[in-house]
């Protein structure tokens, strides 16, 4: 399809990680189809249409359409009901989508031109595309399953295409309600298989017409990008509205400021929700030796810095130390809850959230792991690189129970001098007579 108004990599094989659910109603296109259903529909033709093409001549194999469709049922299933298990594990799922990378990789080194051919090309890129395809099209691609329609389940003898197609099937899934919650609304994914389907049969037998023709589609693809601009103009007018509301809040917080315009103190009237402890903001751990590490649920360098805060709080906290991760406002209470399980915490750490947003506003420039050593005054020290500042945290955090405050010193940045003019370069050396 030309229309590429939404597009889906051809081939996505960065892998993230039973019956099939009856339709309520057989999708069709006519007259009352409407908007969001021709739009399902039109994604799903941009879905089938580059897999089903582009992935036989990638990997040598064409895509079981049965699974690919069951793949994508049992994903919409899960994702409304989490006590529903999908077909394969997650192990299984990244150990196919592995094993296919490679034979695509070793297929596309099988279309390189030798030696001889490269030269002859001169260095023309358009030339060696152009041959690598010509001969990516002559390689073997094995016969297609037939399609049924009928309901798949897969047991322990299932081969590795049909594990591969249900690896994209679920990908389908996926990517069909990211795109339906960026529209804020949930598309109608049986409109979304019934284009997987034609695009499918069209790339069969290329004489079939889609349901929806080609403008059609573009028309319905031009509504909905319409729809989306004003859909982010909406979202970021609301958003500086609510940065706008929430510099206000924190206006009063703030007090006096280092050099480098951070409050000089931890104000622990900031609010926050508990989350391991009941609290509305900071006051409980007022007046204490205290370690703060902000994080984020979904950034690795957290994931990876977590389990050495664990480690300290429970060097630390049995002398004296209270410990406290505050995570950040664009976090969910599962995904700070599933982070506390993979990291291990336990009673040494308090957990709260920074769902208002006012603590990162005051003390973050956005970017975490972030680190922070406070005296019982409120004062404090910013640690932010924390792997290479891991053994001076611990040198100050046993500095600190023992008395010594911890201090920052925080440098004044440079200014320039606007109106002052700039001092003229230095005077090229002037160069040697001919001959010396």
């Amino acid at each position: 399809m030309k229309s590429k108004i939404i597009a889906l990599g051809a081939c996505a094989l960065a892998m993230v990680a039973c019956d099939m659910p009856q339709s309520k109603a057989t999708a069709s296109i006519n007259a009352n189809t409407t908007d969001d259903q021709k739009f399902a529909y039109m994604l799903g033709v941009q879905f089938g249409g580059q897999n089903f093409k582009m992935l036989p001549l990638q990997m040598g194999e064409h895509l079981n359409q049965d699974v690919v469709i069951q793949a994508f049922y049992d994903a919409q299933k899960a994702a409304s009901d989490t006590s529903f298990k999908l077909q394969l594990s997650d192990d299984s799922l990244r150990a196919v989508g592995t094993l296919y990378g490679a034979r695509s990789r070793q297929r596309m080194e099988s279309t390189r031109p030798d030696s001889a051919t490269m030269a002859s090309f001169e260095g023309d890129r358009a030339k060696i595309r152009a041959y690598m395809d010509s001969v990516a099209k002559l390689l073997p691609i094995e016969s297609e399953a037939p399609v049924t329609g009928a309901a798949v389940t897969l047991g322990p003898d299932a081969t590795d295409n049909q594990k591969f197609s249900y690896l994209i099937g679920i990908q389908f899934a996926n990517q069909f309600r990211a795109i339906g919650e960026q529209f804020q609304t949930e598309f109608d994914g049986d409109y979304f298989v019934l284009g997987v389907k034609d695009a499918a049969a069209k790339i069969r037998d290329t004489t079939l017409a889609l349901q929806l023709p080609e403008d059609s589609l573009k028309a319905v693809g031009n509504r909905f990008n319409d729809k989306m601009k004003a859909l982010r103009e909406e979202a970021m007018k609301k958003q500086q509205e609510e940065e706008a509301k929430l510099k206000a809040e924190v206006a009063g917080l703030r007090g006096d400021t280092l050099p480098n315009g951070m409050p000089a103190k931890i104000n622990f009237k900031v609010k926050v929700t508990g989350i391991s402890l009941k609290t509305e903001d900071l006051s409980s751990f007022a007046g204490k030796p205290l370690l703060i590490s902000y994080f984020s649920a979904t950034c690795g360098h957290c994931a990876h810095a977590a389990p050495q805060i664990v480690e300290i709080a429970k060097e630390f906290v049995p002398k004296g130390l209270t410990a406290l991760s505050v995570f950040s406002g664009g976090n969910s209470k599962a995904g700070i809850r599933r982070f506390m399980d993979d990291a291990k915490y336990d009673d040494n750490v308090s957990v709260v959230f920074d769902e208002k947003r006012q603590f990162g506003e005051l003390y973050s420039d956005g970017y975490v792991p972030k680190i922070y050593l406070v005296n019982p005054d409120g004062t404090y020290k910013l640690y932010a690189a924390f792997e290479k500042e891991k053994e001076d945290l611990k040198k100050e955090i046993a500095e600190l129970l023992a008395g010594k405050n911890v201090e920052w010193k925080v440098e004044t940045p440079a200014t320039v001098d606007t109106l002052k003019p700039a001092a003229p370069a230095p005077a090229a050396p002037a160069a040697a007579p001919a001959g010396k």
